[in-house]
C-alpha cells in the first residue's frame, strides 16, 4: 500500500485525498490550517456547468482595455506584479487566437461535463442535502451590458455546448427573483440545472470528517521543501511544529513519518511514495525549489456577506461586473472581481465597497455588510487547470490552476490524479491539462 502525501487541504486537496483513499492508499494530508478554510471558503458556491468558454478569447481582448480603464473596474493588474506576469501574458495572447481558443473550448466543454457529474456525486455521497440546492442560476443583462444584445445567441451557444439554458425577458427574470431591481433590466440567461452550495465551508468540513473516519491523517504543518529520494519516493521537509488538533497521529515512523517531531529545532521530515501538490499558488514556491516554473499566477477574489436580509432563491450573476449574489446559510454572499497581484499584498478595501455598491444597484436598496473576505485564486493563461505528473519528477503530481472553477472541478481532479497513479486510461483532454504543455 502506497503512502501518498497530499499538500493542501482545500476542496481540491480533500477531493484528491478522497479518490486516493478510496483506492486503498495511505493518505497523508499536509496543511497548517483547518481543512477548507482557505480560498475554498470564499467562493460563490456554484457548480458551474455553464462555464464552457475559456477566458482567453478575442472577445476578452476587445473588452480588456475598457475594463482596465474603468474607475470602478472589477478587473485590475497591479504594476508591481507585471514581472511575474511576464510568462503569463504572452501565453494568454496566444491562447486567445481563434484556433487555440477553439481547441481549449472543446477540451473545457468535455472537462466540465465530467467535472459536474463527479462533483454532484461527491456532494450526494456526503448525505447532507441541506448543504446544496438545485434551483438553477441566473445571469442578468442590463442596458449597456455586452450580454444585453446577445441573449438569444448566447443561450443557443450554451445549448450547443450541452448546457440547459434559456433566454429570459426582464419580466421573466423578475418572476423568478422579485428582489432584483427592475431599473435598466433587459433580461437574462437562466441555467435550470446549475447546483449551488449553501455553505462552502460546511461542505469541506463534512468531507474532511468522512476522510478522517476512513484513516486519512492531516498534519497541521507547512511543507517547506521536497527532496527526491535515490531509491524512489520523496522526502517532505516541514516547519518545526504542527498546529491545532489535526496534527500527526502516527508513532515510531508510522504513516510515513521520519524524524523526531522537530525536536532540537530540526525540521520535521516525512516520506511518501508519491506527492500531490494541491496547495494553490503556494505550489509555485515548492516547484521553484526543484527548478520547475509554471505560468500559474495569483488572481485574487473578494466577497462580502450581507447583513441585510434578502429573499433570493438562486445565485444571480451580473457578468458586466463579474460577480454573483448567492443565497447561503447566514445571508447572501456577493463574490467575485479579479485582481492580479502578489498573494501577500494587503487587501484593497475599495473592492469590498464596489461589491456593496454593485449589490445595491442589483437589488435597488441600501445594504449593510456582516463579513468581508479576500482570497487567492490560482490561474493559468489558457483557462485549463494543471493536473498531472511534473516532467522529469517521477512521483510528483500537481493539481492546481483551476482559476474560478476549483469547486466545480475538484472531485474530477481527484479522479484524474488517482487514475494517473494507477496507469489507467484517461480522457483525451487530459493531455491539455498536463504541466508539460508549458
Amino acid at each position: 500500500m502506497n503512502t501518498i502525501a497530499v499538500v493542501g487541504a482545500g476542496i481540491v486537496g480533500l477531493a484528491v485525498a478522497r479518490s486516493l483513499a478510496g483506492r486503498g492508499h495511505r493518505v497523508q494530508l499536509f496543511d497548517p490550517g483547518p481543512p477548507g478554510e482557505g480560498t475554498s471558503f470564499g467562493n460563490a458556491g456554484l457548480i458551474a456547468n455553464y462555464a464552457t468558454s475559456p477566458m482567453a478569447s478575442i472577445d476578452t481582448l476587445r473588452q480588456l482595455p475598457g475594463e482596465l480603464c474603468r474607475r470602478d473596474a472589477s478587473l485590475s493588474v497591479d504594476p508591481r506584479y507585471l514581472a511575474r506576469l511576464a510568462g503569463f501574458g504572452p501565453r494568454f495572447l496566444k491562447a486567445a487566437t481563434p484556433s487555440r481558443f477553439a481547441r481549449h473550448k472543446s477540451d473545457l466543454v468535455a472537462l466540465i461535463q465530467d467535472a459536474v457529474k463527479a462533483q454532484h456525486a461527491l456532494l450526494e455521497s456526503l448525505e447532507a442535502p441541506d448543504l446544496y440546492a438545485d434551483t438553477g442560476c441566473l445571469q442578468l443583462a442590463r442596458q449597456g451590458d455586452p450580454l444585453a444584445a446577445t441573449l438569444e445567441a448566447s443561450a443557443r451557444a450554451k445549448r450547443a455546448d450541452g448546457v440547459a439554458c434559456e433566454a429570459l425577458t426582464a419580466q421573466e427574470v423578475r418572476d423568478l427573483e422579485p428582489a432584483i431591481h427592475p431599473a435598466d433590466l433587459v433580461g437574462g440567461l437562466y441555467f435550470p440545472e446549475t447546483r449551488h452550495l449553501k455553505d462552502s465551508l460546511a461542505v469541506s468540513r463534512a468531507l474532511w470528517k468522512r476522510l478522517a473516519g476512513e484513516g486519512v491523517v492531516q498534519h497541521g504543518t507547512r511543507i517547506r521543501g521536497l527532496v527526491p529520494l535515490a531509491a524512489g519516493g520523496w522526502r517532505l521537509i516541514c516547519e518545526n511544529r504542527e498546529n491545532g488538533e489535526n496534527g500527526e497521529h502516527g508513532e515510531n515512523g508510522e504513516n510515513g513519518e521520519n524524524g523526531e517531531n522537530g525536536k532540537n529545532g530540526k525540521p520535521r521530515e516525512y516520506q511518501a511514495d508519491q506527492v500531490v501538490l494541491c496547495a494553490g499558488i503556494a505550489n509555485d514556491a515548492l516547484l521553484k525549489s526543484l527548478g520547475v516554473s509554471l505560468p500559474v499566477v495569483s488572481e485574487r477574489g473578494y466577497h462580502v456577506r450581507l447583513e441585510t436580509p434578502l429573499s433570493l432563491s438562486r445565485p444571480v450573476g451580473w457578468l458586466a461586473r463579474h460577480f454573483y449574489a448567492t443565497p447561503m446559510h447566514g445571508g447572501v454572499r456577493l463574490a467575485g472581481t479579479t485582481e492580479f497581484t502578489a498573494p501577500d499584498r494587503a487587501a484593497d478595501e475599495r473592492r469590498w465597497e464596489r461589491l456593496k455598491g454593485w449589490g445595491e444597484a442589483l437589488f435597488g436598496r441600501p445594504l449593510s455588510l456582516a463579513e468581508r473576505w479576500m482570497g487567492v485564486r490560482h490561474s493559468t493563461p489558457d483557462g485549463l487547470p494543471v493536473v498531472g505528473q511534473v516532467t522529469g519528477r517521477k512521483g510528483l503530481f500537481v493539481a492546481y490552476g483551476h482559476g474560478h472553477l476549483g469547486l466545480t472541478q475538484s472531485a474530477h481532479t481527484g479522479e484524474l490524479i488517482a487514475a494517473m497513479i494507477h496507469g489507467e486510461a484517461l480522457p483525451d483532454y487530459v493531455a491539455s491539462l498536463s504541466p508539460a504543455r508549458f
